[in-house]
Formats: structure tokens, C-alpha cells, sequence
């Protein structure tokens, strides 16, 4: 069932057409019962009346009820008074049974015909032998019926169609709540984990609202967790950290230039920016909100991230382009920094010494283009998707680029992009021939 709507209106629609057609089939079996009481009524009528004639010995014209009439006053065998257009014969199967009504077929058409001993309906001078016949055309009864019954069924056909508009937009209306309850949960923030009122919602849907809410109790408190482990695990790791990388130091000056040694602080390095990585992404999960957007120039910011990245820059030797129009959006200005600082520090990490890094920022349109490209080895296309994940990094912990990293930076970036509803793309740079990340704001 794709549609709920869709659904209701199509059993409505066929439940009206059915009951519809059941009471016409039932009209049209008790209109034919009337047809037929009020023929047999007409036609007795009749026959009493001629009977009435013929004891009173007043002669009978043959166009005495009409021509949709037949009639026949039989004196033992002998036909005494016959209506125009009868036969000479008996008009009904004459046996010693024969009183009564019947059908008969007679010059194509289908006649409802009486046939009555005298004496049954006046005993006045009454033979036991005299019959009376009286017969009338049926077919006329049946068109009747029949066009008193389209009479009554027309009208009904003709406005299914008004029906099922009316059904629609009745159904439409009874829906709206659910179309409500789903833009209220459509419009929620990610972190929005606030009850929703059950007292606004129809009793249908209380049902529904109370299980969301019972779901968004246990979204929170496993949402509470998740920011908790992340934060206290970073800041419980950051003391310890800094002790030892100052124990590290001594070490080194005291046992001097060990390749051992050098190999764990490099390894303590990566854990030290690990977990700072990690503080950054716990930061901008919490101020993944509205309420901490401002105006900010794109320009401007990566001019501050450059300013302050520029000695680790400087010390490969490598040579910064920065090309910036003015783009000012709406935004989380540190959430933006945090980006241009990953996407300026992946460069500067992945391209060699005396290397090259050109970032550019750029007005289409109504969108701001953001590009960081490097002279680096660049990322295979197959890895695009892969490296975005969290601690992913193109071949894993043993990169043979010997970079220090975490396999955070561009998941990072992603979730900023994301929080902007932005675009990221990752491509080769025809400029560098090295990789090329480009983030488009709208």
C-alpha cells in the first residue's frame, strides 16, 4: 500500500458503488414484483368488469379496453365476444387446470393473460362451462420498470465522480493531521530530542506520538552518551599525553638522536592529534545549531587559518596561493575555521617540500565555491568515498606517506559540510595534479 490517501478513497468509492448496485438489484426485483401485482391487478379489474357485461347481456365492442388489450368470453367451445386482434382459438393452453394467470407468447410479443370461470367472478346467470380471458401486453410493464429503475440508478452514476472528489478532499482533511505530525518531525534539528504534545494530537495518532516519544527518550540518553565518551576520553587522555611527551623530550636530549625513540614520538604524536581531532568534532557536535550562526566572510576566515598555519607551511618550503572574493554566509564561524583548518592542514601534510597549496574562494552564481588544491600524490578515485569515514586512512595505519594523521580530517569536514547543507566534492586538481576538495555553499 503506497498511499494511505489513495487506499481509503478507492474502498470508499467501491464499498458506495457496491451497496449502489446491491439496492439496485434489490429495486429493481421489488419493482418488478409491483409491475406484476399491478398488472395482475388491472388485468383482474378487467375481467371482473367484462364479466360484469356479459351477465348483464350488454353487447361487448371489441375495442372495449384498447388495443394493448386482448380479450376472449368463451360459452362452453363456443367464442361468443373476442377483442380485435384475438385469435379464433382458445388464447391460453385450455386443460380442465387452465384458470388462472399466465405468460404467453403471442404475435412476437409476451402477454400476461387471466383466464376465469364465469361463475368465480358472478354468479348471475352464470354458466360453469363460460370462461373469460383477458390479456395484456407484459413488455410494456417491464419498460416501465426498467426506466423508472435507470430513472433511479443514472443519477448515482453521474455523480460517482463528484463522489470521489468529495471523498478525496474529506479523506485529505482527516489525514492532515498525520502530514502535520511529519513536517513537525521533518523540521527537527538532529539534535532536537524534545517531547512531542500528545494533547494537540488526535486520539489516532496519540498512539504514534507517544512511541516517538518514548524513542526520542532513549535517541537522547544514547545520543548523551556517545557526546560524554568522546569528551571525557579526550580530556582524560590530554593530561597524561602531555606528561608524556614531556618525559619523551627529556629522553631524547639525555639518550640523544635514538630511532626507537623517534618512532614512539612520532606514535604520541599521532595519538595528541587524535585526540585533539577528537575535542574539535565533540565541539562541533554540540554547536551543531542555529542559535550560534553569524554573518561570516569565507575570505576572511581562511586569511586567519592561513596566517596561523603559515610556520608549519613554511616549514617544508612550500608555496601558499590564496585567491579569495568576498562571500559572506550565514554560518558557524568556527565550525568554518575548523574546516579550512583541516582541508589547509591534509594539504600542506600531503604535498612535498618546496610543494605548492592554492586555495581559492569564489562567487557562481548564488553559490560560494570553495577549492583546496595540493601538489600531493592525490587520493585514488576508488578511495573518495572512504576517506570521508572516521579514522580511515588510504592504506590504513601504515600510510606510505609517513604523515602523521588520524583518518579524522576529512570526516570532520564532512559533518561541517553537512551541518551547512553544503556539497563536497573530492577530485583531481588539474592545476596541481594533486587532490582537489571543493565545497559548495548555497
Amino acid at each position: 500500500m503506497k498511499s494511505i490517501r489513495v487506499f481509503l478513497v478507492i474502498v470508499i468509492i467501491s464499498v458506495v458503488c457496491l451497496s449502489n448496485f446491491s439496492a439496485a438489484l434489490y429495486g429493481y426485483d421489488r419493482s418488478s414484483q409491483s409491475a406484476d401485482e399491478l398488472a395482475d391487478r388491472q388485468i383482474s379489474e378487467k375481467a371482473k368488469s367484462l364479466a360484469a357485461l356479459v351477465n348483464e347481456g350488454v353487447h361487448i365492442p371489441k375495442a372495449l379496453f384498447g388495443q394493448d388489450t386482448i380479450f376472449q368470453v368463451w360459452q362452453g367451445s363456443q367464442l361468443t365476444y373476442q377483442s380485435k386482434g384475438s385469435p379464433n382459438t382458445f388464447f391460453t393452453p385450455h386443460t380442465p387446470h387452465s384458470s388462472g394467470f399466465h405468460f404467453v407468447s403471442y404475435d412476437g410479443q409476451r402477454w400476461r393473460a387471466l383466464v376465469s370461470n364465469l361463475v368465480l367472478l358472478s354468479d348471475i346467470g352464470a354458466r360453469d362451462d363460460s370462461f373469460v380471458i383477458v390479456a395484456e401486453r407484459f413488455d410494456t410493464y417491464s419498460a416501465l420498470t426498467e426506466e423508472i429503475l435507470l430513472r433511479a440508478i443514472l443519477p448515482i452514476i453521474w455523480i460517482l465522480p463528484v463522489l470521489a472528489i468529495l471523498v478525496w478532499l474529506i479523506v485529505g482533511v482527516g489525514l492532515h493531521p498525520l502530514e502535520r505530525l511529519a513536517s513537525i518531525l521533518d523540521s527537527r534539528k538532529s539534535d532536537d530530542f524534545d517531547q512531542l504534545a500528545i494533547s494537540d494530537q488526535p486520539q489516532e495518532l496519540k498512539t504514534i506520538a507517544s512511541s516517538m516519544n518514548h524513542l526520542f527518550v532513549r535517541l537522547a540518553s544514547v545520543f548523551d552518551r556517545e557526546k560524554r565518551f568522546s569528551a571525557d576520553a579526550a580530556h582524560e587522555l590530554r593530561t597524561p599525553l602531555s606528561a608524556l611527551k614531556v618525559n619523551m623530550h627529556n629522553m631524547q636530549r639525555s639518550l640523544g638522536g635514538d630511532e626507537n625513540l623517534q618512532d614512539l614520538e612520532n606514535s604520541v604524536d599521532r595519538m595528541g592529534q587524535t585526540i585533539e581531532q577528537l575535542l574539535a568534532l565533540h565541539r562541533v557536535s554540540l554547536g551543531s545549531n542555529e542559535s550560534n550562526r553569524d554573518i561570516c566572510d569565507l575570505g576572511e576566515i581562511i586569511q586567519t587559518v592561513v596566517a596561523e598555519n603559515y610556520s608549519q607551511i613554511a616549514s617544508k618550503n612550500q608555496d601558499v596561493e590564496l585567491d579569495a572574493e568576498p562571500a559572506t554566509l550565514l554560518a558557524d564561524k568556527f565550525a568554518l575555521s575548523l574546516m579550512t583548518r583541516n582541508l589547509i592542514d591534509n594539504a600542506n601534510k600531503y604535498s612535498p617540500t618546496k610543494g605548492k597549496i592554492y586555495i581559492s574562494v569564489k562567487m557562481q552564481k548564488d553559490q560560494i565555491v570553495v577549492r583546496v588544491e595540493d601538489s600531493g600524490p592525490g587520493i585514488p578515485e576508488s578511495e573518495y568515498e572512504r576517506v570521508i569515514d572516521r579514522f580511515y586512512r588510504v592504506g590504513g595505519d601504515r600510510n606510505k606517506s609517513d604523515v602523521v594523521g588520524s583518518g579524522l580530517g576529512l570526516s570532520i569536514v564532512s559533518q561541517i559540510v553537512a551541518m551547512h547543507n553544503a556539497k563536497m566534492t573530492l577530485l583531481k586538481s588539474d592545476r596541481l595534479k594533486g587532490l582537489a576538495v571543493e565545497v559548495v555553499f548555497s
